[in-house]
Parts: C-alpha cells; structure tokens; sequence
C-alpha cells in the first residue's frame, strides 16, 4: 500500500503541470479566432490592369507601394484609375481595391469606347462589396449588377461618396472604366 501511495504523489505534480499546459494551449486558441476578426489582414488590394497582377497588404498605402514596386520593376509606372471603398465617403478602413494602369494612360472623353472591364469582381474578393467609388484620370465606372457585365447597370459614374444614393450600394458584380 505504501508503495502505491508513494506512486500516486510522485505522479500528481506532473498531472497539474500538463493540466496548466493544456489550458494554456486552449487559451491560445480561445484568443484566436478574435484576434482574427479584428483586423481583416491584406484587404486592401491594387489590382494591375495591365500586368494582370494583384499585389494586397495591410494597408491601402502599402498595397499601392507593393504595386508601383513591382511594376517598376517590369518597366511600368502605375497609375491608379478607379478605387473601389467597401465603405461610404471614401473611407479606406473597411478595405479597398484599387486598378491602376501604364504612366501616363488617361480614359478617353468619350464612353466609348470602353477601356478596361472586369468582369469577375468576385475573383478579387469584392462581389457585392464597393460603397463608394473614386475615379482618376478622366476616367468614370459603369458597375454591373452580376459577374461578366450582366444583369442591370448603373449609369457612368465619377466619383460617388455613397453609391446608395443611386442604389449601388454592396451591389456591384462587375464593372467597365471608360
């Protein structure tokens, strides 16, 4: 009997320690999925028209720097055209994509003919997202209610702090630049 108590002690302090350690661990993982939510990592994501490239980071700043890097490297200066907001007045803290060009490119007066289109906005993780949009270089965005230009459009828009005001908002599936 002696013999099985002496066992029982010298095992009950290894017990207490993987029992801390286990929680410890479940802590780790209770902590997470929290700290995930918090902060969407690399939603801001410039998307190269003509590299067909998509360089993302943290910050709307740093994913238009990761961009101009990588393009001067192919021997492209880019240009943003058009910035999508997944907020309204522009504001860049819910997530952004932007779509730059070559240097000096300008959109034509005219609409028409068009530009650029995107036709998947759900391949950039933006189906349905944009409420706000600003335009650059002369150009202005036509959005479409589902991928590959189809469904209902809106009409050429420039910049548009709220699209709700036209019935836009968390709408778009794909768009043209003209």
């Amino acid at each position: 009997m002696s013999n099985h108590s002496h066992h029982h002690r010298a095992t009950a302090p290894r017990k207490r320690t993987l029992l801390a350690v286990l929680l410890a661990v479940a802590g780790l993982f209770a902590l997470a999925p929290s700290a995930a939510y918090a902060a969407p990592v690399a939603d801001h994501c410039v998307v190269n028209l003509v590299t067909e490239e998509t360089t993302c980071a943290a910050t709307q700043s740093a994913a238009l720097a990761a961009d101009a890097a990588a393009s001067d490297e192919v021997g492209i200066q880019s240009v943003t055209l058009i910035t999508l907001y997944d907020r309204t007045n522009y504001d860049p803290a819910g997530g952004t994509r932007s779509f730059v060009g070559d240097g000096s490119y300008t959109c034509s007066a005219a609409y028409s003919p068009v530009e650029f289109s995107v036709d998947y906005l759900d391949a950039a993780g933006w189906n349905n997202r944009a409420s706000s949009v600003h335009t650059y270089r002369s150009c202005d965005i036509k959005l479409w209610d589902t991928v590959t230009l189809s469904g209902a459009s809106s009409t050429w828009i420039d910049n548009l702090a709220n699209l709700d005001t036209i019935g836009w908002s968390n709408r778009a599936g794909s768009y043209q630049i003209s």
